[in-house]
């Protein structure tokens, strides 16, 4: 865009926040059990409560193999 259609154009200033609403599924720090943290699947990005200690979980939805721990069982096959 060049400056002079730059000049002619207004200024449209944009303010947006989001609060989930309750009970709209979203999740809230109270939906994680306790002794448990909140994880995603790193295909399909579906939540999952993996327990303390624990480092690894198969997603219930697209049955992917997640870890969070880098390097995890890279030479291995996973079925």
């Amino acid at each position: 865009m060049d400056e002079k259609n730059k000049e002619s154009e207004p200024e449209i200033a944009v303010t947006a926040s989001a609060v989930p609403a309750p009970g709209s599924g979203a999740p809230q720090a109270s939906d994680v059990p306790a002794g448990h943290s909140r994880f995603y699947c790193e295909k399909c990005h579906a939540p999952y409560d993996l327990p303390d200690r624990a480092t690894s979980w198969r997603c219930a939805n697209c049955s992917t193999f997640n870890s969070i721990t880098p390097g995890e069982c890279e030479w291995c096959s996973i079925l």
